[in-house]
């Protein structure tokens, strides 16, 4: 037990490794990944429809961008990069030996690492270990005191889903898919502005109401989510929502 690792990766034709730390939860984040295929969008019987949109969009010369916050070791964010045609992928992780080891496994893929917390907005965050292993730290808004302590290290800048998708806009990208597995801030997320989620044709979200019971950390989505026309499909331990009408993409 204790130090790091490598397995091997087969992905189609293109082969890699993925490294992680003996003892640690990483491994556990593979077999999700990679064995049980819980961001495999083939699984979906929509899977063609979100193919042609993909195929229509790379024929006018737009790749589709995906966003990856609590991206953890990056083991998501390799997965869409070699599984969606002409990913660009922008992996957000806040806590720093999870954000080392993202940047090593996404070392030479189009992936965008960014250490920082999802919030409903810019600011910082605390990052917080409750004891749930690697994949469980979380994070607490700061107020605004506390942002001296960025340049100690001791904090993390937050930013809002719209301005992650902002600074990615461009004629070459345009918004495909947003995965969300963030302990709990996605009530922070969805608290604010959520204008971005209507143009996201798919967007995969676990929810932690089982983790943080009486937060009510997915209310706000619900709430917000419930006036939009999208499916709802279970896919292992996450919601994923499609955005109906694709004519319109």
């Amino acid at each position: 037990t204790g130090g790091f690792g490598s397995c091997p990766l087969e992905h189609a034709t293109v082969r890699r490794r993925l490294h992680y730390r003996r003892g640690a939860s990483d491994q556990s984040v593979i077999r999700q990944v990679f064995g049980m295929r819980e961001y495999d969008l083939s699984r979906l019987r929509r899977c063609r429809d979100l193919e042609a949109i993909v195929g229509r969009r790379l024929g006018e010369g737009r790749r589709p961008l995906v966003i990856a916050a609590g991206a953890n070791i990056g083991v998501s964010a390799v997965f869409f990069a070699l599984a969606i045609p002409g990913a660009r992928v922008v992996a957000v992780e806040p806590e720093g030996a999870n954000f080392e080891l993202l940047r090593r496994n996404t070392e030479g893929l189009d992936v965008i690492c960014r250490r920082a917390a999802l919030s409903d907005g810019p600011g910082c965050a605390h990052v917080v270990d409750p004891g749930e292993g690697e994949w469980g730290f979380r994070t607490e808004p700061a107020g605004r005191g506390d942002a001296n302590g960025l340049a100690g290290g001791s904090l993390v800048p937050s930013v809002g889903m719209a301005e992650l998708l902002g600074e990615q806009r461009s004629g070459d990208t345009f918004p495909f898919l947003v995965k969300l597995d963030v302990e709990g801030a996605e009530r922070e997320v969805f608290a604010g502005d959520t204008g971005w989620l209507a143009e996201i044709p798919v967007l995969a979200i676990e929810l932690h109401d089982w983790l943080l019971p009486g937060a009510g950390t997915a209310l706000p989505f619900l709430k917000k989510v419930a006036a939009l026309d999208r499916d709802f499909v279970l896919l292992g331990e996450n919601i994923v929502s499609i955005r109906n009408g694709g004519a319109a993409y």
